[in-house]
């Protein structure tokens, strides 16, 4: 793949990008509703598929993308990505959906905030502790015994996902099918796991290879255009991988059920950086490398993205993100943009 995409010319390479980038969206996407379809048809509670299989939905773009970026060593393509991931959710998603509609604040939010913000303190800790202060002049290592630990937080989190879900719903059956009992419904249930099946090893041949594109694309164009992976990384596939977010939220909004927007970008956040970083250090030899853009740019924002969130999460006064914040949030992309390229 990738000896066959460096050997065309670059409009082409672009072409190829924007392509796959739509490819892994559109996969992740079917990939989801067929796992959520068979773990329904198998008498999985919706709760738990909420907590577990959506959640982790939402991070299957740049988990697949870091995958093949790590197997190709190019890990500051999976670094950049799911740094500018995190930043793009909760900038440029959040920001437009306050723009189009509004994004209520819920107070069960603070749990995923402080965990987001627990993780994010932990993660760059571990990035400093190669370097220390000097990272931020020379660069520094996520280690692999690091990766080891943050996606050893993967299920913890998870649980207490579902810990939160069960307690703000009601529990019901997860089948409202009258004839789940008999032999039609279990046959027409047999089918529909089978067939669903089909849809999610079919998709997920897709996302591998749409996975595959997007890295050597990337790479090819970074290398044509003297740029690094990371800013790459961190304004084309991020904006790309996020697209599903932004779309939801926006609709959402516009429709006035964007209350539950918020949470799920911290979630998604957190998962991006457990998972996907987790991921990322541990089956790349050594550890990861962490650029100096990481800690002078990427990490700086985040830790204002914190402060931004604590701000709408705590204060006792408002309780939803009114369009001048979420121009706020767009203008601290824009900022962020520019110091990358700068």
């Amino acid at each position: 793949m990738e000896s066959f995409i460096s050997s065309q010319s670059s409009f082409l390479v672009v072409i190829v990008l924007l392509l796959a980038l739509a490819l892994v969206v559109f996969s992740a996407d079917k990939l989801i509703d067929g796992a959520v379809i068979v773990s329904t048809e198998l008498g999985i509670p919706r709760i738990v598929v909420g907590a577990t299989i959506i959640s982790l939905g939402t991070t299957l773009p740049e988990l697949a993308t870091s995958i093949v970026a790590v197997a190709q060593g190019s890990s500051d393509l999976a670094v950049g990505n799911a740094t500018g991931s995190v930043i793009t959710n909760t900038t440029v998603v959040l920001g437009a959906g306050a723009l189009f509609g509004s994004i209520p604040v819920l107070r069960e939010t603070a749990s995923k905030l402080r965990a987001f913000t627990i993780v994010m303190i932990l993660l760059i800790g571990l990035c400093l502790l190669d370097n220390g202060i000097s990272s931020f002049s020379i660069g520094g290592l996520l280690p692999q015994w690091a990766g080891i630990l943050l996606l050893a937080v993967v299920p913890v989190y998870l649980f207490m996902m579902f810990k939160g879900s069960s307690r703000l719903k009601t529990p019901h059956s997860s089948s409202s099918d009258d004839g789940a009992g008999t032999d039609d419904g279990r046959s027409k249930s047999i089918r529909m796991i089978a067939v669903n099946l089909c849809v999610i090893i079919v998709f997920a041949s897709l996302l591998a290879f749409g996975s595959d594109a997007v890295v050597s694309s990337a790479s090819t164009l970074a290398a044509r255009a003297g740029l690094s992976e990371v800013l790459i990384a961190s304004t084309i596939i991020a904006l790309g991988t996020s697209l599903p977010e932004l779309v939801t939220t926006i609709n959402a909004a516009r429709k006035g059920r964007g209350d539950l927007a918020v949470g799920n970008v911290l979630g998604a956040n957190t998962l991006n950086m457990t998972l996907v970083l987790g991921y990322s250090a541990t089956f790349n030899q050594g550890g990861v490398g962490i650029a100096r853009d990481i800690f002078t740019t990427h990490f700086p924002v985040m830790v204002a993205t914190v402060a931004i969130f604590s701000y709408f999460v705590y204060n006792t006064k408002k309780h939803s993100i009114s369009r001048i914040e979420g121009m706020g949030l767009v203008i601290l992309y824009v900022v962020y943009l520019t110091s990358l390229i700068i």
